[in-house]
């Protein structure tokens, strides 16, 4: 028998499902503090652009852990817990990261700032490489979908932990009492895996995988049929994606509210998309979900593409920003319920963050030119080639529904 099949847990272990859907909220809002709070708080210090930039340069490790993710799938100790060790050295390393954050300040140490941002995103990575390689072991097959479904929800329950509790309503304290309040969100989340089994005592995999084999996940035709149904899908959720932040501005909202509406208003709308998802991925399949995504993507592009024609304003693009919530948290848990079918439980880690980190590559990119494109060819031609694109990833999603569906993976 495949190793695949040995490995893989035929019945999903107790309160894994919420221990999931917890780890996920403390990793995401971590994730959503470095890039939202931070580029607030020094804009809010007077800091030139090109050094808020730097934040993201610095966020560039958390979608390139595919690097490493061999390191995380070889070293492994069964009475700790194989990813349980990873992901609680994670924790607790990011709770002292967070603490050393406390003491730069965004006014007059911009640069060691920003060299904890870079620390913390490697950090971060690996997190998140750890918590899909316990997902893809620990997951039944009939489960897949509600712990695709329990992660993504936490993602976006992490928009309200960040938005309200930790920048909202601290923000007027200055910055290190709002370090100091995600300081607590890390401390709490090491402290939940240091009293959870996850996998400790589970069989560890039978072979250790290659440091060369990163992207062998792709060798599966299947594998390389989703990432061009994500591509073309995700086409049409980045390019939205990346001009929300200038349609606020130039809808007339202020920095502040933007940012509620994007995070807070955004991760709740998103939690209830997954929340509506998650029954329709069990009865009519991950890809059978896909193309009904991707036909609501399609039909709201060409409907803003002809409203920011002219005038616009709050109503019209805070519906927009909601919309594009809703359909980005409700597309995630539908593809990955598919992957986790697809990917070998003898290197999860790494089979998960490669695809991952090709998908994130190619929607930064696709949301980047949106932006820098944006004034010259104007918002209705960007969302007329994201319609196109979201229809032809459905269309892609249509023909393959039966041919290599996840749930006869």
């Amino acid at each position: 028998m495949h190793a695949t099949q040995v490995t893989r847990q035929a019945i999903t272990p107790n309160g894994l499902l919420p221990t999931i859907m917890a780890l996920s909220v403390a990793q995401a809002a971590i994730g959503q503090f470095v890039a939202h709070g931070v580029p607030l708080f020094l804009r809010a210090a007077e800091q030139p652009s090109h050094v808020i930039g730097l934040v993201y340069l610095a966020s560039v490790p958390f979608i390139l852990n595919v690097l490493w993710a061999p390191v995380i799938d070889r070293f492994r100790n069964r009475r700790v817990g194989h990813y349980r060790a990873w992901i609680l050295f994670g924790h607790l390393s990011a709770f002292m990261i967070i603490l050393g954050m406390s003491a730069a300040d965004p006014a007059s140490t911009p640069l060691l700032l920003i060299a904890f941002v870079l620390i913390l995103a490697i950090v971060m990575a690996t997190q998140d490489a750890s918590l899909s390689g316990l997902m893809v072991r620990g997951l039944s097959p009939a489960d897949r979908a509600r712990g695709a479904a329990f992660r993504t929800a936490g993602a976006a329950l992490a928009g309200t932990v960040v938005g309200a509790l930790v920048i909202y309503l601290l923000a007027d304290l200055g910055w290190r009492v709002v370090v100091m309040g995600l300081s607590v969100v890390a401390a709490a989340s090491a402290a939940l895996v240091l009293f959870l089994k996850l996998d400790q005592g589970w069989a560890p995999p039978q072979t250790r995988p290659s440091f060369l084999s990163q992207l062998s996940l792709f060798k599966r035709p299947e594998a390389r049929r989703l990432m061009v149904v994500e591509l073309f899908t995700g086409l049409g959720l980045a390019i939205p994606f990346g001009l929300k932040s200038i349609l606020l501005i130039d809808a007339g909202f202020g920095v502040a509210d933007a940012a509620l509406l994007s995070l807070v208003a955004g991760g709740a709308v998103g939690l209830l998309a997954v929340l509506a998802i998650r029954p329709l991925i069990d009865r009519f399949g991950g890809y059978r979900v896909l193309v009904g995504v991707g036909i609501v993507t399609a039909l709201n592009c060409c409907v803003y593409a002809l409203i920011f024609r002219g005038e616009f304003g709050l109503w019209e693009t805070a519906i927009y920003v909601l919309i594009g919530s809703a359909l980005t948290f409700g597309a995630v848990p539908a593809s990955r319920a598919i992957l986790i079918a697809y990917c070998d439980a003898e290197k999860a880690a790494t089979d998960f963050s490669a695809f991952n980190c090709v998908e994130r590559v190619f929607l930064l990119m696709f949301g980047g030119l949106g932006v820098a494109l944006a004034d010259r060819v104007g918002f209705s031609a960007l969302l007329l080639l994201a319609a196109a694109g979201s229809l032809f990833g459905s269309i892609l999603a249509w023909r393959l529904r039966n041919h290599c569906d996840e749930r006869h993976a």
